[in-house]
């Protein structure tokens, strides 16, 4: 199911653009007061829900292919992101520098879409129940015995857990992936409808542990809930980082609207207004001075084939 507002799908007049995005409408509805603000466009929001995270709008805007309704995908994580680009739905975006990234991996080499703010994928727990020095400090400690029946993780056919779990498909290879399975199912791990829900659940104390997104620990932490987050395996790959993602539609109804979103949203203030919010949590560009623990990802491109082999191995397994 789907939430927002949808326009005309012709050009007229009336400033305005339509917006498809997964990202939090806590968030995201900041950013485009602020756009609206500053421009005098009006912003028309579509946002997915937490419970389908990214997969509900990437459907629809398949559907929609040769008639858009949206003018721009501003997409939570970039795998999605990608594999639309590589279908023809977006158009190249050429008026930007992109030497102000700090990786490849934070932009499409054809312009049809663009990084903005990078989260991590990060453990919780709950400080009642775990002691500090008990706390899992790698990610495969989650799926040991001493962990069995006691962790809770967003489900992993969507959104940012689909993104990990086909990164970690990518960097282990079809054999340890799967081994990596069966011991999550051993484990007897709960998958939950989004990692909203794990951070409330592990912070009212149902499963001492769980794996989220770092917006939301950090969330959690805000609004007074017993939960620690420990960024993993910092003394090993890293933990895995999560880039958001923005596309202009082919054949968008507003196109200049659509354009000065696009500029307006891919810069270091706005993002940092993100960080500040705590949609995300790091920086995309070069000029950030920000500490960031041990992280690692993956071009998203790379990523394509694994997104959907993943899936069919945990349908499979889990």
């Amino acid at each position: 199911m789907l939430t927002g507002i949808l326009g005309c799908s012709k050009e007229n007049t009336t400033k305005k653009i339509i917006i498809y995005t997964s990202v939090d409408q806590v968030y995201a509805s900041k950013i485009f007061k602020d756009f609206e603000n500053k421009t005098g466009i009006k912003v028309l929001a579509v946002y997915d829900t937490e419970a389908s995270k990214a997969v509900g709008l990437e459907k629809r805007l398949l559907m929609e292919k040769s008639h858009p309704r949206a003018d721009i995908f501003w997409n939570s994580e970039p795998i999605r992101t990608a594999r639309l680009a590589k279908q023809n739905l977006f158009k190249p975006y050429t008026n930007i520098s992109i030497q102000n990234y700090q990786s490849k991996n934070y932009y499409d080499a054809n312009y049809k879409w663009f990084g903005i703010g990078k989260r991590e994928r990060v453990i919780i727990v709950n400080t009642q129940l775990v002691k500090k020095d008990a706390y899992p400090k790698l990610l495969e400690t989650l799926w040991s015995k001493k962990y069995h029946h006691e962790v809770a993780i967003s489900s992993p056919y969507i959104g940012t857990a689909a993104t990990h779990f086909a990164a970690l498909y990518h960097a282990l290879g079809k054999k340890k992936f799967i081994q990596l399975l069966k011991e999550i199912k051993v484990a007897q791990v709960t998958y939950l409808a989004g990692n909203s829900v794990v951070k409330d659940l592990v912070g009212e104390g149902k499963y001492p542990i769980g794996l989220v997104d770092s917006d939301d620990a950090l969330a959690g932490i805000k609004a007074g809930l017993p939960i620690a987050m420990i960024p993993y395996n910092q003394n090993g790959t890293g933990t895995f980082s999560i880039v958001g993602t923005v596309a202009q539609l082919n054949y968008a109804p507003h196109p200049k609207a659509a354009e000065r979103f696009i500029q307006y949203l891919l810069t270091p203030e706005v993002e940092q207004k993100l960080i500040d919010l705590g949609a995300v949590q790091y920086s995309v560009f070069k000029q950030s001075k920000s500490k960031e623990p041990k992280q690692w990802t993956e071009s998203p491109n790379l990523l394509l084939n694994d997104l959907e082999d993943s899936y069919t191995l945990m349908k499979e397994i889990l």
